[in-house]
């Protein structure tokens, strides 16, 4: 996988909350919500494709690591990222998913801006379950998308 599709896939988890956090924090019409948040998804799926089409798999199971770092040391948990080839697929539905989502949940009628904010966090909790390396991290984020 080349830099541009590794940084791609590792914009979809900021992105993702980020567009929950804005959708959540800022006072704005129902209506802006509803663009905000179709806007969100068509970016994670957007991220997703151009992420999925720059992954080359060369010999046999190939994981790239997007991000790696120490989160935990005395635990020795790391907050790792990395895709493959199935975790790449269910990245693409999971961003079908969400965009199919917002467009069947744009009539909503009774806080709108608190259901689409819940449901990007619920997007980004299952995308960091399909990229993550680590099993704490794993846990968090499958503990986010539960929740």
């Amino acid at each position: 996988m080349d830099d541009f599709g590794a940084n791609c896939l590792s914009l979809i988890l900021p992105v993702t909350f980020v567009g929950a956090a804005v959708i959540g924090l800022v006072r704005m019409p129902d209506e802006d919500v509803r663009r905000v948040a179709l806007g969100t998804a068509l970016i994670g799926l957007v991220l997703g494709l151009l992420g999925t089409c720059s992954f080359a798999r060369i010999d046999g199971p190939a994981i790239a690591v997007l991000h790696d770092c120490v989160w935990v040391k005395s635990l020795g948990i790391r907050f790792t990222l990395a895709v493959d080839g199935i975790s790449l697929t269910m990245i693409l539905l999971t961003g079908i998913a969400a965009t199919a989502g917002v467009l069947f949940s744009w009539n909503v009628g009774k806080r709108v801006r608190e259901f689409f904010a819940l449901y990007f966090v619920l997007i980004g909790g299952v995308y960091g379950v399909f990229m993550s390396l680590d099993l704490f991290l794993l846990f968090v984020f499958y503990e986010l998308a539960i929740i």
